[in-house]
């Protein structure tokens, strides 16, 4: 992940685009940062989604590390939606 070397810029005009949850630390480190959403309908908007796959050997299927793993990353990324 990037470090948030604009937020030590104070005095910069400097425009970026991130991925969403990057507002989420903007938020838990209350940054004087602006999020704005993109200019775009919705169908533009769906273009621009990045699919994740979750793999792993069938062997690990039952593993409750990897099942714990798997439903952790799951519920992170629903609850960012």
């Amino acid at each position: 992940e990037q470090s948030l070397f604009m937020a030590a810029q104070p005095d910069n005009l400097l425009l970026a685009t991130a991925p969403r949850y990057c507002q989420y630390y903007n938020q838990l480190h209350q940054l004087p940062l602006v999020a704005l959403p993109l200019p775009f309908d919705e169908s533009q908007q769906k273009k621009l989604e990045v699919p994740f796959t979750l793999l792993w050997h069938k062997r690990n299927s039952h593993n409750p590390k990897i099942v714990w793993l798997r439903e952790t990353i799951k519920n992170l990324y629903a609850s960012m939606a």
